[in-house]
């Protein structure tokens, strides 16, 4: 009998059991309203998802649901559909299962395998606020990230050819929500047009199946998102909200043309940077930066849709060639986000228009240190690139 057979087999199992383990732990204890045992995790966001499918399987109207609005355009309602005919357990498993899968392969593309892969995707899924929240609230932050990290940052592969071309996933991705949108301009605008241009038809062609599945449903969305409404806008200002449109409207009481004027402004510098690091052969941190734009722009960005923190944060640790001001910097911009300690003020019924200045200060920072990692980024680049230069010289 080959017992180095089963060991293996049961070695595999132990490290997949892991994290999934992890994941099921932090489902069950993350969000108020969980149960550990007899398990029922409070995955609301999951709740949203399942009521959504069924109300459109229905012929119902899901935007105008009871409870916590369904937010997405209508192509990712679609979606929606087969986690409705399962049971909420198992649909939170088999949930958490696929976003363990996909943190997994985010880590694997940037150099993780083995044990050290299962170790890594615990400690995320345990100590990293924004996974660990984003699996207790059942949402989709982390499928997005690794739709794009996956189609489009360099690194190890389990596969050595592609089955479908370079950028649909993130259009894909970017149909569902629109931030993604901004890697998909940052591969064009850094001259990889094909991803750039296939991003923009996969979305266009997931989008018009909207249409032609759920005509009145997509011109409710589409309609309303070209007048501004983002379908909660009422909660720009909640202290989760770590956008500029969010700081902007702590700030100033209202999110006027302003915030949304600065707002575009970062995505337009935010592009800048990225190309300019992808220009400076630096690919893997220009895409964290492209992701880490397109929630600082967003009008909502909760802490939880920042995942991106963990690409951005094993990146900066395994580039020692950058410089040392950008690597610290970013590193301790990761553990603030890791941590999150915004979330230890009090929230809710704007409370945050009577903030301190010392607990502005503090719900605020975050975005601030994410505009000021930018601009260090444009110097890293601009000194990678006289580099060589430099050498050439002498």
């Amino acid at each position: 009998m080959d017992t180095r057979g089963w060991k293996g087999r049961l070695s595999l199992v132990g490290l997949v059991l892991l994290p999934l383990l992890a994941a099921c732990y932090v489902a069950g204890t993350q969000i108020t309203g969980s149960v550990l045992w007899p398990w029922h995790p409070g995955m609301i966001d999951l709740e949203v998802y399942q009521r959504t499918g069924t109300m459109l399987l229905a012929g119902q109207d899901f935007f105008t649901a009871d409870g916590l609005p369904w937010i997405y355009p209508p192509f990712a309602a679609l979606l929606t559909v087969p986690w409705a005919v399962l049971p909420f357990e198992v649909a939170a498993v088999t949930w958490l299962a696929l976003n363990v899968a996909a943190l997994a392969a985010v880590l694997y593309r940037l150099g993780f395998s083995g044990w050290m892969l299962s170790v890594a995707t615990t400690v995320c899924v345990l100590f990293v606020e924004p996974v660990a929240e984003t699996l207790g609230f059942g949402n989709l932050g982390i499928l997005l990230v690794a739709a794009v990290v996956v189609d489009s940052m360099p690194g190890q592969r389990l596969l050595r050819r592609r089955i479908l071309p370079e950028g649909w996933l993130t259009g894909v991705a970017t149909a569902v929500k629109l931030t993604p949108a901004v890697v998909a301009a940052h591969n064009f605008f850094a001259g990889r047009r094909r991803p750039g241009l296939v991003a923009f038809f996969a979305f266009a062609a997931a989008t018009l199946v909207g249409f032609v599945t759920l005509w009145q449903a997509s011109l409710h969305y589409w309609g309303g998102l070209l007048t501004g409404d983002t379908g909660i806008n009422s909660g720009i200002v909640y202290a989760t909200n770590q956008s500029v449109l969010g700081v902007w409207n702590r700030l100033f009481g209202e999110a006027s043309r302003g915030g949304l004027a600065v707002s575009l402004l970062v995505v337009v510098c935010g592009l800048v940077v990225s190309v300019s690091l992808h220009r400076a052969s630096e690919q893997q941190l220009a895409l964290c930066i492209a992701g880490l734009t397109s929630l600082l722009a967003s009008p909502i960005s909760w802490s939880h849709h920042y995942v991106w923190i963990v690409p951005l944060g094993i990146v900066l640790w395994q580039r020692r060639h950058l410089p040392p001001w950008l690597r610290w910097f970013g590193l301790a911009y990761v553990a603030w986000g890791v941590v999150a300690p915004f979330k230890w003020l009090p929230r809710g019924d704007n409370v945050e228009l009577r903030y301190s200045v010392l607990q502005q200060v503090v719900v605020n920072i975050g975005v601030v240190a994410g505009l000021v990692l930018l601009g260090l980024c444009l110097a890293a680049a601009r000194q990678l690139r006289r580099t060589p230069r430099i050498a050439a010289r002498l």
